[in-house]
C-alpha cells in the first residue's frame, strides 16, 4: 500500500468497497448493509461471485478449533449462521450425524476441540452397524476408536455467497465489479483509492479486502506475509459411490482427513491434507500421483471398499496462517482491514471474520 496520490479525474465512490466476492466477503458487505442501510457498497473480484476456496469448499462445518481463540471463533460463527437463517429464511445449511476415528490417547484432545463443550462418546450398536454398512471393510487399529458426537452440519458456501450478495444488491446504489483486479490500494485526498490492473479506479471510504487465496498477489501481500501467511494445495478426492439414506461423515482425525456425503453430487467428497505448499490460485493445479498415493493409502487402511470408486475431485487453493488462526487486522490506518487465513476452514469461520473486519472498521469493540 502506499499514501501517493494519482492523477486528474473521478473515479466512482463508495462508502465501502469490500475486495473478495468469496464467503468473506460476501457476509462483510452483507453485514454492512445490514447494519447501516443507507450505506452505499461495492464488491469487488477479479472474477466471478464465489470463485476460490468458495467455489470449491465441501461446506463442512465442525464447530471445533485447536486453541481457545479459534474454538472461540467457531463457537460465534455457529451462532451468526443460525442467526443468518433467522434472517434470511434459509443458508443451505444441513445437518449431518459425524463420526470421529481417533487415536484412543487422542480421544481427551478431541474432546477439548469441541467449541461448544461437548464430548464425544461410545458408539452404540446401531450407529456401528449402520458404519459397516456405509463404509464397506471399515478398519482400524487397535490403538484407535470409533466416536461419536451430535450432528454438525454442511452448508452450500457458493450458493450462500450468492444469496448474500444478492441481498447487497437489493439496493440500488451498491454494486459489484467484476474482472476488477485490484493491484494497489492508497491513500488520497481522505479517501480509499483502489486501482485495477488494467488502471480502472474507484475510491472509498473504508475498505475491507478478503482476497483468499490471492492474498500473497495483491496490495495487502508484505502485510500478510509478515504475519505469516502462505497460500497451499487443498484436494478433495470423489468418491462414486452413493451414500445411503442418513450416512454419516466420517472423519479421520489423526489424518486430518474425512469422508463427507455430498448428496447433491450423488457421491462422496474425501478430503485429504495436500503436502503441496506455496502453490497460488493462478498456478495450473491438478491432483497429481502423490495426492492419489496418499488417499488410497488412507482408503486401504481404513475404507478399503471405497477404492474402486475413487475418481477425479476438487483442487484449489487457500491461505493458511500460523496456528490455522485467521487474521482480521487493519492495514496501513484504521480505514482498511484485511480479513484473511481461511486455513481451509474459511466458511466455517466466515461470519466471525466478517463481524470482525466491519467491527474494527466502524470503531467496535471486536466480538
Amino acid at each position: 500500500m502506499s499514501e501517493r496520490t494519482i492523477g486528474t479525474g473521478e473515479a466512482p465512490h463508495y462508502d465501502l468497497a469490500v475486495v473478495g466476492a468469496g464467503a468473506v466477503g460476501a457476509l462483510a458487505a452483507y453485514y454492512a448493509v445490514r447494519r447501516d442501510p443507507g450505506r452505499r457498497v461495492a464488491v469487488i473480484t477479479h472474477a466471478g461471485r464465489g470463485t476460490g476456496a468458495t467455489r470449491y469448499s465441501a461446506g463442512f462445518d465442525t464447530p471445533t478449533g485447536h486453541n481457545p481463540a479459534q474454538r472461540a471463533l467457531a463457537a460465534r460463527s455457529t451462532a451468526l449462521f443460525d442467526e443468518l437463517a433467522a434472517g434470511l429464511g434459509d443458508t443451505g445449511r444441513a445437518p449431518v450425524d459425524v463420526r470421529w476415528l481417533v487415536a484412543r490417547e487422542n480421544t481427551a484432545a478431541l474432546d477439548a476441540t469441541m467449541a461448544d463443550g461437548g464430548r464425544t462418546r461410545p458408539l452404540t450398536g446401531e450407529q456401528r452397524a449402520l458404519l459397516d454398512r456405509t463404509f464397506p471393510g471399515l478398519a482400524h487399529d487397535d490403538d484407535q476408536v470409533l466416536l461419536a458426537t451430535p450432528a454438525m452440519t454442511v452448508g452450500q458456501p457458493r450458493w450462500l455467497a450468492d444469496r448474500l450478495l444478492d441481498e447487497v444488491l437489493r439496493r440500488p446504489d451498491n454494486t459489484l465489479l467484476e474482472g476488477f483486479r485490484v493491484t494497489e490500494v492508497r491513500r488520497t485526498g481522505g479517501r480509499v483509492e483502489l486501482v485495477a490492473a488494467d488502471g480502472s479506479r474507484i475510491t472509498a471510504a473504508k475498505a475491507v479486502l478478503a482476497p483468499g487465496p490471492w492474498v500473497l498477489d495483491g496490495p495487502v501481500a508484505v502485510a500478510a506475509r509478515e504475519r505469516g501467511a502462505r497460500v497451499k494445495k487443498v484436494v478433495a478426492f470423489h468418491v462414486m459411490t452413493p451414500p445411503p439414506p442418513g450416512a454419516p461423515a466420517l472423519v479421520l482425525e489423526d489424518a486430518d482427513a474425512f469422508l463427507l456425503p455430498h448428496r447433491p453430487g450423488g457421491h462422496w467428497i474425501f478430503s485429504i491434507t495436500s503436502p503441496d505448499w506455496d502453490r497460488g490460485p493462478d498456478e495450473p493445479l491438478a491432483i497429481d500421483a502423490r495426492d492419489r498415493e496418499l488417499a488410497r493409502a488412507l482408503l486401504a487402511r481404513h475404507v478399503p471398499g471405497f477404492l474402486p470408486h475413487l475418481l477425479g475431485g476438487r483442487v484449489f487453493s487457500d491461505c493458511f496462517t500460523p496456528g490455522h488462526l485467521p487474521v482480521v487486522d487493519t492495514v496501513g490506518g484504521d480505514d482498511v482491514v484485511m480479513a484473511i487465513g481461511g486455513s481451509g476452514s474459511g466458511y466455517r469461520l466466515a461470519p466471525a471474520m466478517a463481524e470482525d473486519a466491519l467491527n474494527l472498521l466502524d470503531g467496535r469493540a471486536r466480538t
